[in-house]
């Protein structure tokens, strides 16, 4: 057994224990190889907050002049900064969309990492964000979390149709 092998098993082991815990509480979990994508995104500077909601809600009404918010649609919130170690008036947050290739909107891009990450699909309120975010220590313990990757709110039409969103925690 290679030490390779060894490490993977380990986290896979984990993550199956925290997949058991975390469905009997309120949600889904599952492992995810996402592809990179390009988003198109606005960013704010300051305090995590209600205002990363404001923005959102304007990215959403930009969108939605331009016929962008239809199935399909899958929009990103990415927390840039670890509040922990970064002061409140330099954390960034960007709202973004995906965007297909060679598709133009009148905003910043980026792209954003592809890789393994453990998904957390959890109600769309205003209460369990900010319970997952307290909990997101003690969720991912266990797990081989790539701490120099941000975590991504992922909020596509369809789950956001059925009052549901996922957090996408980066993985080594």
């Amino acid at each position: 057994m290679t030490a390779r092998f060894r490490r993977s098993w380990k986290w896979i082991t984990a993550f199956l224990r925290m997949r058991n815990k975390w469905e009997n509480l309120n949600g889904k979990l599952n492992m995810e190889e996402m592809e990179a994508v390009e988003i198109a995104y606005l960013r704010r500077t300051g305090p995590y907050g209600p205002e990363n909601r404001q923005l959102m809600e304007r990215l959403k009404a930009f969108l939605k002049e331009r016929g962008r918010m239809g199935s399909g649609t899958v929009l990103l919130g990415i927390a840039l900064d670890d509040p922990s170690r970064t002061p409140p008036d330099r954390c960034r947050y960007d709202a973004g969309i995906i965007i297909r290739e060679g598709e133009r909107l009148p905003l910043d891009t980026r792209r954003v990492r592809g890789g393994r990450y453990a998904v957390f699909e959890i109600p769309h309120t205003e209460r369990e964000v900010s319970r997952f975010w307290e909990d997101l220590e003690r969720l991912t313990a266990g797990l081989p979390v790539d701490r120099a990757s941000p975590v991504l709110e992922r909020y596509s039409t369809e789950k956001v149709a059925l009052h549901r969103c996922e957090f996408c925690i980066p993985l080594k």
